[in-house]
């Protein structure tokens, strides 16, 4: 037990506030916590056993626990691992009498956040107790943080998709309207002005929807919307979308379907947009009258979809940075794009638990892979 018989003057009520849950069977050593640490201006409240200190803990939520790893009944080890589903920010300090390498490393598995070895000193005691209540207050701010930072993050995104797409789209329609209906009328110079005002509006519509998507699957949207789907009906969707977008009419591409359907748990919206994300950058790179080849096949009980055109390649110094947010390298900067589009694709493969890769020879073309785990061929 602690040694509480030193004669120092009254310490600061360094503790005020705070509120300590000693658990040990013997009264002797919970007498001995409380005297040391309500002389330092902590609320303490004691338990003879686990029972008694889950029911405490469920009722007043302490800031730090005290706790004695050999009791009866419940040890301290099984209270620690309970104590951590009623409140996962709890911070606990063990008390044993028979520290050793493996029993630190077992506390810290059930949760303890440092151990205190018997006998200790009241200095130890208020020390230990220090460190502990520092933690958990770091641990309250991150948290409030976070929270403040999702709290942010969700306005931003619900501004995005509302309060700023919407005006966009409205300004980008009546610009088309206009130049469908009166385009005789429209002076030249005019005219190729609104054009490329169009042309703009429809970048930022794109670069709205890429940060929405980018937004929904860093937040975990992905996981909330898995099903068992047929990989290779969702392929097929992805293409037929991106050949009805404009700019692409003299590429072809090139997707023999699996012989049998491959089946995959995941977001199957998620994985058409990744999918058409990698057609439509493959098609703006292979040249006018080429084709672009997209293959699926199941591969160790997963699937492989891969993508390849016959463009101008990626130099070497290039390749590591094509998956980071907003690089466009010096061939992609002549063509018109967000530089989202690979991001978002290597976060939804990693999402699922896959993973996108890239080859690429200079003047001969590059190729996207995506590999997908827990891919099934029906029977």
């Amino acid at each position: 037990m602690p040694d509480t018989s030193e004669h120092a003057p009254p310490r600061p009520a360094e503790g005020v506030g705070a509120t300590v849950l000693v658990i040990d069977d013997e009264e002797a050593m919970r007498d001995s916590c409380t005297q040391v640490l309500q002389r330092d201006g902590y609320d303490v409240m004691c338990a003879g056993n686990g029972a008694d200190a889950l029911d405490a803990l469920t009722r007043h939520r302490p800031d730090l626990v005290l706790v004695d790893l050999k009791m009866p009944g419940m040890s301290g080890e099984d209270f620690l691992l309970q104590a951590r589903r009623l409140d996962p920010e709890v911070v606990a300090v063990a008390i044993t009498g028979y520290p050793s390498l493996s029993s630190a490393i077992e506390m810290m598995k059930a949760g303890a956040y440092d151990f205190l070895p018997k006998p200790f000193k009241a200095e130890e005691l208020r020390l230990i107790a220090q460190r502990a209540l520092e933690k958990r207050r770091l641990a309250k701010a991150v948290a409030v943080g976070e929270r403040e930072r999702s709290r942010m993050h969700d306005n931003f995104v619900a501004m995005v998709s509302h309060q700023l797409k919407s005006p966009v789209a409205s300004v980008k329609g009546c610009l088309d309207t206009a130049l469908s209906l009166f385009h005789a009328e429209v002076p030249g110079p005019c005219r190729d002005m609104m054009e490329r005002a169009s042309a703009k509006a429809g970048l930022m519509l794109d670069l709205m929807d890429d940060w929405l998507t980018l937004a929904r699957v860093e937040s975990g949207g992905i996981k909330a919307a898995s099903r068992s789907f047929d990989l290779g009906q969702t392929v097929q969707e992805a293409i037929a979308a991106v050949r009805e977008a404009p700019g692409h009419n003299d590429v072809a591409v090139d997707y023999e379907p699996p012989e049998r359907p491959i089946h995959i748990l995941g977001d199957r919206r998620a994985l058409r947009e990744l999918v058409a994300n990698l057609v439509d950058n493959a098609m703006r790179y292979t040249p006018d009258g080429g084709t672009a080849a997209v293959r699926l096949h199941a591969e160790g009980g997963g699937a492989v979809v891969s993508v390849s055109d016959t463009g101008p390649g990626i130099p070497g110094n290039e390749l590591p940075l094509v998956f980071e947010p907003f690089f466009r390298g010096q061939k992609a900067k002549e063509r018109p794009g967000t530089g989202l589009g690979l991001a978002i694709a290597r976060q939804i493969a990693e999402a699922h638990g896959g993973r996108l890769a890239v080859r690429s020879t200079p003047g001969a073309g590059t190729t996207f892979e995506v590999h997908l785990p827990s891919g099934k061929e029906e029977r």
